[in-house]
């Protein structure tokens, strides 16, 4: 037996909780999903048997049925619904379900080819070895290389691989070494009492102690095989890139010889991730060896992070020569040609630094529109106009997405609207786009214009979504409306049932304790996870809690948003603890450790200028990035003392 992630990922569709029944549709579909089938009679009775929806109704028939269902039926659903996501989803759950009761026959019969998630593959070719496929073994090769655990649906195929040989003791320590660099001890740990006979065993316990203490790599045994050793060896100087930086970078340096550590590819490799950490951490005393290996062994992603380190740093002088090893593309990018200006303003060139905030500010970005707050010019929104043919065919798929919003059913909507997407050319993406636009549909619209392609059309990438909501809430905080929208944007894209892996929720992404706490500190009732998925609900404590960050930062909306996305304590924790150590707002936002939150404040901000461009009451397009005490504060601690 084993617990399908299949079967967690359909949830939306099998189980959801009671809704007010007020529809006879809504009343059927709530009968259906909790196997109410008297209730579903009545209901169908008023509904008759060619609604719409009729296939949700006929697919909970369908998963009531498995695993006795007969897969015959399971086609025939398919031949019936060929226009709707319903058909996979179906398909998935019953080959979940014939699995668990050993049905292999009818798992065979319900996919003509490999599914894609990892849970059903195993699944899949676990039916094809029951009818002798030997390709089910190499396959299962394949999905046992992994450094991340896989499912349990996973084990019997594993098994019979391994009792054949195609997955041995050379695989199972290649997959320890897999999990070693994705940082998964957990996983080396279940492997290794896999090799407890293997000449394997003795390199698999130097792996783990290596993990614990990379320092130990000094005391590797030379009898090892070599092939082994290297391994140890790379693996060992990688974690110690970690843990030690600078002693990783000395051993590598000065101990690399007489530890053996010869393969090129491994030594390449260890010397790399001792390049990273040496640059994204600042290590001054690797820093002469970090820029030798940096102009020896290149690396994209290390010269990126070497020329964010001298703009770190402020070294304006070295800054040009490290960006001057990025490749075109990345040189010729908005945010590389405002930094070249702010280091030729900083080295007194005033004019080479002009002519380069002009061509950063063509790019309708954070960076261009600070280059363009530079030059004190209107910002370039590139707005195209939208060429979307409004008078659409009659689709049933976009009946379904109309029918589902209409009752209360945005997840199940928003199926069928990327269903719609993918089996649709970009011209009728364009319509489709515009229409969703025109119904007030956001969500949906935000996600037709990625799947058009859609880039410079705004008014489909950035409508005024739940503008009157936000507005509310706004006037309740004292909030500039649009910042709390360009964080919705940012966050679900709109989609009000959206959930993050972590279990952030709805359209401002809020944690369901953050969202308690919120609720307490207001004297209002603790929301469910139902309330907090409403977007009125959403809104409002999303709005509070981003009232109560501003006030935190002193008004500072960088700051608050940077504490939005990574927690208000590392927002203090990145400040200069001496006002002389303080930075500019540019360089303090470009200094943010975590990638994702550099890039969450730079779209946040962004996002919120275009959305006043577009829809606000003015058309003025300038100096609406940073206010001026964001531009003009040093970034210290002492911004958030009293």
């Amino acid at each position: 037996m084993f617990r399908s992630a299949v079967l967690a990922a359909l949830a939306l569709i099998v189980a959801m909780p009671a809704q007010a029944t007020d529809t006879p549709f809504q009343e059927a579909l709530h009968a259906a999903r909790n196997d109410d089938w008297e209730t579903l009679s009545r209901a169908q009775a008023r509904l008759g048997d060619e609604h719409p929806l009729q296939a949700y109704l006929d697919f909970h028939r369908l998963r009531a049925a498995l695993p006795d269902l007969n897969p015959q039926r399971v086609q025939d659903y398919a031949e019936r619904y060929p226009d709707s996501p319903l058909p996979n989803d179906i398909r998935q759950l019953a080959l979940v379900a014939y699995a668990r009761d050993e049905r292999w026959d009818a798992a065979r019969a319900v996919y003509d080819s490999a599914p894609r998630s990892t849970e059903l593959r195993c699944l899949y070719w676990h039916a094809q070895w029951q009818a002798g496929n030997q390709e089910a073994l190499n396959q299962a090769r394949e999905l046992w290389l992994s450094g991340n655990s896989r499912p349990s649906a996973c084990d019997p195929i594993f098994d019979a691989a391994r009792q054949r040989g195609q997955i041995g003791d050379r695989e199972i320590w290649k997959r320890m070494d897999l999990a070693f660099y994705e940082r998964s001890p957990g996983l080396m740990r279940y492997l290794r009492p896999m090799l407890d006979d293997s000449s394997y065993a003795t390199a698999a316990d130097w792996l783990l102690d290596l993990y614990g203490d990379p320092e130990t790599l000094t005391d590797l045994p030379k009898d090892l095989p070599d092939d082994q050793r290297q391994v140890l060896l790379a693996a060992g100087f990688r974690r110690l890139a970690y843990t030690d930086t600078e002693t990783a970078r000395e051993w590598f340096e000065d101990k690399r010889g007489d530890l053996g550590f010869t393969d090129a590819a491994l030594v390449e490799r260890a010397g790399q991730r001792i390049a990273w950490y040496s640059t994204i951490r600042g290590v001054e005393d690797n820093r002469d060896w970090l820029d030798q290996w940096l102009r020896e062994h290149g690396g994209n992603d290390l010269l990126d992070q070497r020329a964010r380190r001298a703009v770190i740093e402020r070294n304006w002088d070295e800054l040009p020569d490290w960006i001057a090893r990025l490749p075109q593309s990345e040189r010729d990018d908005s945010r590389w040609l405002y930094w070249l200006g702010r280091a030729a303003e900083e080295n007194g060139d005033d004019g080479k630094a002009k002519s380069l905030w002009q061509q950063a500010a063509g790019q309708r970005n954070f960076y261009g529109f600070l280059a363009a707050d530079r030059l004190g010019e209107p910002y370039r929104f590139g707005n195209a106009v939208p060429t979307g043919d409004r008078a659409l065919p009659d689709l049933p798929a976009l009946a379904r997405v109309k029918l589902l919003r209409e009752q209360d059913e945005p997840g199940l909507a928003w199926s069928e609207w990327n269903w719609l997407m993918w089996h649709s050319d970009e011209r009728r993406q364009r319509e489709l786009a515009q229409y969703a636009v025109d119904a007030g549909w956001y969500d949906l619209a935000v996600q037709a214009s990625i799947q058009a392609r859609a880039w410079d059309v705004l008014a489909w990438r950035f409508p005024a979504a739940h503008r009157e909501r936000f507005q509310e809430a706004a006037r309740r905080y004292d909030l500039d409306p649009w910042l709390p929208m360009a964080i919705a944007r940012r966050e679900s894209a709109f989609y009000p049932n959206a959930r993050s892996p972590v279990g952030a929720l709805g359209l401002m992404q809020l944690m369901p304790g953050t969202a308690r706490k919120v609720s307490r500190e207001a004297g209002q009732a603790v929301p469910g996870e139902q309330q907090i998925l409403e977007p009125n609900t959403n809104i409002a404590l999303g709005s509070r809690y981003l009232a109560d960050l501003l006030k935190q930062f002193n008004g500072n909306r960088i700051l608050a948003l940077a504490a939005y996305n990574a927690g208000p304590n590392r927002v203090e924790r990145w400040l200069a603890e001496e006002e002389d150590d303080a930075v500019p707002a540019d360089v303090w936002i470009e200094s943010i450790p975590f990638r994702e939150t550099r890039a969450y404040v730079q779209a946040v901000l962004t996002y919120r200028v275009l959305f006043q461009g577009l829809h606000g009451d003015t058309e003025e397009r300038t100096a609406l990035l940073l206010l001026p005490r964001e531009r003009g504060t040093p970034y210290s601690v002492a911004m958030i003392e009293d």
